[in-house]
Order: structure tokens, then C-alpha cells, then sequence
């Protein structure tokens, strides 16, 4: 009862795979078409990935230049009143890494009660202004340039008290 095929090699061949023989070719392999789509794809993958890996480079390095801008001007603002008293003025200054920075120093208006209200107080837009006597308010405003042609600008607001004018 034997039909004269090999029936033994069809019994061991791997699943999808063809018998030699049996009237149709063998695949052994990759045809040169998939390997170069392949290499392809795996080539713009390579691509991306690099511009990608570039530019968090960029915006650390951006992050980075910016902390330093940040704790810089931070630094200078809390020094002002320190060591003599503030004054309207502008000062302006380079650092080491070529970094530089403007600081300008103004006194801010007192504000001018009307007859009707407490004293030392102001009604202004809903807010009530109290401003003590014998207290001065400056606003200190400070630009650090950094990077290429980027600028930080931090403002503040300081309290001293009112300094007696010897002439």
C-alpha cells in the first residue's frame, strides 16, 4: 500500500517549509530586495534617532546655561542693599564665561493718601496700600544675557528704611 512517496521526510519538515521534491522551490533565505528595505529602515531608524539624541543635547545644554543665568541674577539681587544702601541707579557687569548683566535700581513712588483715609494707607484698583513711615520701596529689575542672544529678566521689590539726607 505504499504509494511510492517519500513519506518519512514530510513527517520531520518544519511547519510552512516545502519538501524538496514535491514540485515547488525551497526558500533559503533573504532576497537582496527585503536585506536592502531592511538596511533601509534600520538606516532612517539610525537617523532619528540621532536628531533625536541631538537635540536633547541642545536643551540640556540650553537648561543648563539658564540655571546659571538664573542662580547669577538671583545671587545679585539678594547682594543689593547689603553693603550700602539702595539708591537709584543702574549698574551693569561681566562674568568670567562672558555672561553679561544690567541691574537697574529705582525708588518706588510713595503712595499719596487722600484726606479721607488712615493714615499711611490707599485705596488703589480694590487693594488697600499701606506703606509705613520711614520705609522706602525700590524695585530692583536685572536682565542677564546668556546663550546665544537669549535673555533673563527677574524682578523684585525691596524694603529699606529711609535714610536721613546729611548735607
Amino acid at each position: 500500500m505504499s504509494s511510492g512517496r517519500n513519506t518519512s521526510a514530510s513527517l520531520f519538515a518544519f511547519p510552512g517549509s516545502r519538501v524538496p521534491g514535491s514540485g515547488s522551490r525551497l526558500s533559503h533565505g533573504f532576497t537582496l530586495i527585503e536585506v536592502l528595505a531592511a538596511i533601509a529602515l534600520l538606516a532612517i531608524a539610525f537617523a532619528v534617532g540621532l536628531g533625536a539624541l541631538g537635540k536633547a543635547t541642545q536643551n540640556a545644554g540650553r537648561a543648563a546655561a539658564l540655571n546659571v543665568a538664573v542662580e547669577r541674577a538671583q545671587s545679585l539681587l539678594a547682594a543689593q542693599g547689603l553693603d550700602a544702601p539702595l539708591r537709584n541707579e543702574t549698574l551693569s557687569g561681566r562674568f568670567d564665561d562672558g555672561q553679561t548683566w544690567t541691574l537697574k535700581v529705582h525708588a518706588l513712588p510713595r503712595p499719596t493718601a487722600a484726606p479721607d483715609a488712615q493714615a499711611g494707607a490707599v485705596q488703589q484698583q480694590g487693594a488697600l496700600l499701606a506703606q509705613a513711615s520711614g520705609i522706602e520701596l525700590y524695585q530692583l529689575d536685572i536682565a542677564v544675557q546668556y546663550g546665544a542672544g537669549r535673555t533673563l529678566k527677574l524682578s523684585t521689590q525691596r524694603a529699606q528704611a529711609v535714610q536721613a539726607d546729611l548735607q
